[in-house]
């Protein structure tokens, strides 16, 4: 007898259409790029215009005006890697870690 696998379809995060600014590089790079976000979500963004590939690392800083979710308002540095690009330059990006930046004094 031959069982068959189902496959566990997990839901979305809720998403919220932002325009707002973010900058991003690969880890270890000097020179931030920057874009605009198109949605957000507490477990990742679509931003846009970029030119990284999926599987690419990428640390990204933002600072969303409300709550989004688990993801909290505020400047914010997110390490993450980008999952999937569309053919409008669009970077599709799940978030591993967001903390707070402060700001220098």
């Amino acid at each position: 007898m031959q069982r068959r696998m189902q496959a566990v379809t997990l839901p979305r995060a809720n998403r919220v259409a932002l325009g707002i600014p973010i900058m991003y590089h690969r880890p270890g790079d000097d020179q931030w790029f920057h874009a605009r976000v198109l949605n957000l979500s507490e477990t990742g963004v679509l931003f846009a215009p970029s030119e990284l590939q999926p599987g690419t690392p990428v640390e990204i800083i933002l600072s969303p005006p409300v709550q989004v979710g688990g993801l909290a308002s505020g400047k914010q540095v997110c390490a993450a890697e980008v999952v999937r690009t569309t053919e409008a330059h669009a970077v599709a990006a799940r978030f591993d870690e967001c903390r707070f930046l402060l700001e220098a004094n």
